[in-house]
């Protein structure tokens, strides 16, 4: 097989594995709990911080 055949077959189906993914994380509400679990952990590292007393 030539190496353009194997470029276009690698181009067209990325594009369409984006898709499904993104279609996959959209009907399990997925992006939503990706964001929930980034959030906690950020609450969590800055809870962790040095706080300065003045303001």
């Amino acid at each position: 097989m030539a190496w353009y055949w194997i470029l276009l077959i690698v181009l067209v189906s990325l594009p369409i594995a984006l898709y499904l993914l993104s279609w996959i994380l959209y009907l399990t509400n997925g992006d939503n709990k990706m964001l929930e679990k980034v959030y906690d952990i950020l609450i969590r590292y800055h809870d962790k911080k040095k706080k300065e007393g003045k303001i």
